[in-house]
């Protein structure tokens, strides 16, 4: 393919669609962020009982630990939800809607 211009350089002029108007911080934007802080949350503070159960303790002690790691596991997923329908979208709601329904 050459550059050879066999329009006498008549070339139309591309047309794309306007960019739309940025408007600053939005509200999904905030509530994104905040389920990133979420997952964050929970990743901190999961790490902090593993290391604690890993030093070795009590039974009362490991059960009382064990149940704070499982906390910081559901709010890790709380946190992977919220995002996952703000960023997915209408994707992701179809897809459990799918899953929820009974046809």
């Amino acid at each position: 393919m050459s550059d050879d211009d066999d329009n006498g350089s008549d070339f139309q002029e591309f047309k794309a669609s306007p960019d739309p108007p940025e408007e600053g911080i939005n509200i999904k934007d905030i509530i994104m962020t905040g389920g990133f802080v979420i997952i964050i949350v929970g990743f901190v503070l999961g790490l902090i009982r593993l290391m604690a159960l890993q030093g070795g303790e009590t039974p009362d002690q490991f059960a009382s630990d064990l149940e704070q790691l499982y906390l910081s596991y559901v709010i890790m997923f709380i946190g992977m939800v919220i995002t996952c329908f703000l960023g997915f979208g209408g994707m992701f709601k179809r897809t459990m809607s799918s899953f929820l329904s009974r046809d």
